[in-house]
């Protein structure tokens, strides 16, 4: 189709499968987060529309009438329909709300400019209710960045969404195709990072693997963990819950609820983390850094993830990427 004046080309996909308002919207929309399209700008009437597009004039106004709702235009009587706003808005839906999830927020929006508005949500590992966001989210966000989980039901739902704008983040337990994506392996990478701590391993009785089911943490983690101990001759146990007796014990923590009741019940013990017993947390943020003195992580760079979000977000190009956990050593191992 022909373009307006100010560079928009109304194109309409007559075989796809999205609704032809929708399409209308995300035509606006992309113009904006382009730049093709700056506040100010005025867009076609509802009749060029209709001879450009062929579309019906009813399905035009609902699509002008939900650009306005969002406050992406505005109609001035006897002159037309204006943009009003270059903001974009991304979705970010998390898995549980946890005090490193706050990293990942921060982090994101650090490397997004001004204009974009971050809406995070959560699923809380129930794919009904991710469905439920998403779906109820479809066409409204100029990006849907979904932390997934391992359930074969995922990509049923994604597939509803845009491949263009879904970047699919930190679990790697599929192939994800042309999704963008940025996610973690959980196995050979944390195999590796425990033959990084070994000289401190070595001065404990065992190793105690606490992953309880509720944490829902990659079940590679623990095949790693086993094949370690047996690797290295290493007494290790894998449980969902923590035992009374920790003196002498080094604790690969999975749920920071069990790293807060571990260090008091250290405490308690008068047990000092890093001589008495060992620690090792996953995802890393601040309060890490200071509790016991420092609490060693298994952990990605957050901030490394989320920038190349970001940089994929602000330069429209695919994102397939790799990110490796790091092991960081603190006073509790």
């Amino acid at each position: 189709m022909p373009d307006n004046e100010n560079g928009m080309r109304l194109h309409i996909d007559q075989e796809s499968g999205v609704p032809k308002f929708q399409q209308l919207i995300d035509t606006v929309i992309d113009a904006v987060s382009r730049g093709d399209l700056i506040p100010g700008n005025i867009l076609p009437s509802v009749n060029q529309i209709f001879q450009n597009t062929g579309l019906a004039r009813g399905t035009i106004v609902k699509a002008l009438d939900e650009l306005k709702r969002r406050g992406i235009i505005e109609s001035v009587p006897n002159k037309g329909y204006f943009i009003a706003s270059n903001k974009r808005r991304v979705l970010l839906l998390l898995d549980t709300l946890r005090p490193f999830k706050q990293v990942i927020y921060d982090g994101l929006r650090k490397g997004l400019p001004d204009n974009v508005e971050v809406n995070m949500f959560f699923h809380h590992y129930n794919i009904r209710l991710m469905e439920e966001i998403l779906l109820g989210a479809s066409g409204k966000y100029s990006a849907y960045i979904v932390m997934g989980y391992n359930h074969p039901e995922i990509p049923r739902i994604l597939e509803k969404l845009d491949p263009n704008k879904v970047i699919v983040f930190d679990w790697m337990d599929q192939d994800w195709g042309d999704y963008s994506h940025v996610v973690q392996e959980f196995e050979k990478s944390f195999y590796d990072r425990m033959v990084e701590a070994m000289p401190l391993l070595k001065k404990y009785e065992s190793l105690v693997f606490v992953c309880p089911e509720s944490a829902n943490h990659p079940p590679e983690a623990q095949s790693a963990f086993s094949r370690f101990c047996e690797d290295h001759k290493m007494k290790g146990l894998i449980r969902d819950h923590l035992a009374k007796d920790i003196k002498g014990k080094a604790f690969l923590v999975v749920d920071d609820k069990h790293l807060i009741e571990l260090v008091t019940m250290a405490r308690k013990s008068k047990l000092k983390a890093g001589k008495d017993l060992g620690i090792i947390s996953f995802n890393d943020y601040p309060m890490k850094e200071v509790l016991e003195g420092g609490i060693s992580v298994i952990s990605p760079s957050f901030d490394e993830m989320t920038s190349q979000i970001a940089q994929s977000l602000n330069n429209r190009k695919k994102l397939r990427s790799l990110v490796l956990p790091k092991l960081i050593l603190r006073n509790s191992l």
